[in-house]
């Protein structure tokens, strides 16, 4: 059974039906029907409901946003359903209602719809090497969306653009799976660190049975498999996410925290999770080697991991002297442009003489 949260776009440009919209107050429903009158555009109306028949949702939106003649509060208090041809208005169906304001949002977030759509989600890779000898480990996979064009939509756009309009369970859905494919098309050797948001899944049994079976059938083992916690100091169900860690390590995948040690809650979670990797957040990271603060907290990271049987990854590593602090303290996996920006195909790490001294 699909999830219409993660498997269905809200808004496409093809799709008509009946469109109803609904109003708070019954001035605003009298100010769009002497608009609509003004444009010749035909409507009915149903109480404090008007419908158009045979609509499509972007045309109606394109036509109120350009017309300048309503304000954000008043789009705040319309909202619109778009149903299918012949669908009855049920309880089910009332769930897809938005306000116009949602509406024209997703209308001015039509780039990220559209690679959605058509799954243009595309990984880069960047290179995890072993600290005590320099030897490569894996990759972690990097989302980037391509636009028709051919630019790239990078990771704070997407994400900042799929928060504000409801869109992060297709967008974290289709990501993992990208993650998986990307990786087998390039034959990647090692391990792969495939990045996820807690927030976009329910019930992992469910939401992440896609991922897991395309990485069967892709043949990767499981113990080659990192899930990675994105936004490790943001959540707030504790018990959920040590759910769906539950639910990867059942299934004999390793899990990780990312962004360790960019605030307190991070520190808690260590103890309460018990991840397999903790990945030192970058700012930590950023010119340690001469900060004697983010030294302290860099050590009593490692000591607590130590204590945990936790593996740590200093990500972010730029230069020779970050990379000469982190070993020294303990670090046991290692990431950062020293060793290889990110790449549509898996670069090989820059072999530096660190490890032949």
């Amino acid at each position: 059974m699909s999830c219409p949260r993660c498997q269905t776009l809200p808004l496409k440009p093809d799709e008509r039906g009946d469109l109803l919209v609904t109003f708070a107050v019954r001035e605003l429903m009298d100010k769009l029907v002497s608009f609509l009158d003004r444009q010749g555009v035909p409507y009915c109306t149903e109480e404090m409901v008007i419908r158009f028949t045979d609509a499509n949702l972007i045309e109606f939106l394109t036509l109120i946003r350009d017309s300048g003649a309503f304000n954000s509060l008043e789009y705040q208090g319309m909202s619109a359903l778009l149903l299918a041809p012949n669908e009855t208005l049920t309880f089910q169906a009332f769930n897809r209602t938005r306000t116009l304001e949602r509406w024209l949002g997703l209308l001015d977030s039509r780039r990220l719809l559209d690679i959605l759509e058509h799954k243009r989600f595309v990984t880069w890779f960047q290179p995890i090497l072993e600290a005590s000898t320099g030897s490569l480990v894996g990759y972690e996979s990097l989302l980037r969306g391509r636009n028709p064009d051919g630019s790239l939509m990078f990771p704070d756009e997407i994400f900042r653009v799929a928060r504000n309009n409801d869109l992060l369970f297709p967008v974290d859905r289709q990501a993992r799976e990208t993650a998986l494919h990307c990786a087998a098309t390039a034959q990647m050797t090692g391990r792969l660190f495939i990045n996820f948001l807690p927030t976009a899944i329910y019930d992992p049994a469910h939401c992440l049975r896609s991922t897991v079976g395309w990485s069967q059938k892709l043949g990767f083992d499981p113990s080659r498999i990192v899930f990675e916690v994105v936004e490790t100091e943001h959540i707030a169900d504790v018990d959920h996410l040590k759910h769906i860690l539950d639910f990867y390590r059942d299934a004999g995948y390793q899990v990780a925290l990312d962004d360790v040690g960019s605030g307190y809650a991070s520190l808690n979670l260590l103890a309460l999770l018990r991840p397999d990797i903790i990945k030192i957040d970058m700012e930590l990271i950023r010119g340690i080697h001469a900060d004697a603060r983010r030294q302290a907290v860099f050590k009593a990271l490692v000591r607590i991991a130590r204590d945990l049987n936790i593996q740590v990854l200093a990500e972010g590593v730029e230069t020779e002297d970050e990379l000469s602090y982190v070993v020294s303290e303990g670090a046991d996996l290692l990431q950062g442009y020293l060793f290889a920006r990110p790449a549509p195909l898996p670069p090989q790490p820059t072999r530096l003489g660190f490890w032949s001294t």
